[in-house]
């Protein structure tokens, strides 16, 4: 994956437009999500725990894990240009993460119709340890980030 956006997988100048689209999500901003990497299918966030994303135990809450990896899904499916949303989502917490450690969100896409896309979502520690694992199934709507004539017939026919 690219540091930022991989533009030669976008059609022209829509790359960097769609960057703006993908950062301005207000959760990411809400929860201090950073989004350090995508392109079309996968996508790499990060978040540094604050103590108000604790749960009772002084771990970090279970929906913080879940909103992490769920945005990085967000991200991955959107970045096609094409507007998507979960249909259903599957979770497995691994292991707990403490408050200290920044986490790191992947998502990969697993398989992609016209329809539907499937991903795999990771969170992990900054040593690398698993914490949280999630599927999630995508439904892709006919409407297109950025306005539909913006993007190219043959993009549109196989994206």
């Amino acid at each position: 994956m690219a540091s930022s956006v991989s533009p030669g997988n976008l059609p022209s100048d829509l790359g960097a437009e769609l960057d703006t689209v993908l950062r301005s999500s207000p959760l990411l901003a809400l929860l201090g999500i950073e989004l350090d990497a995508w392109e079309p299918g996968s996508a790499r966030l990060h978040l540094s725990p604050a103590p108000q994303h604790a749960n009772l135990g002084s771990a970090v809450h279970g929906g913080i894990l879940f909103a992490l990896a769920d945005a990085a899904f967000e991200v991955a499916c959107n970045g096609y240009g094409r507007v998507c949303v979960a249909l259903e989502t599957a979770c497995h917490y691994s292991s707990a993460a403490p408050l200290g450690e920044s986490l790191v969100a992947e998502a990969t896409e697993v398989s992609r119709s016209r329809r539907t896309a499937s991903y795999r979502m990771e969170v992990r520690g900054e040593e690398g340890g698993l914490r949280s694992w999630y599927m999630a199934l995508a439904y892709r709507t006919d409407r297109w980030h950025l306005g539909e004539e913006r993007w190219p017939e043959a993009w549109r026919l196989r994206h």
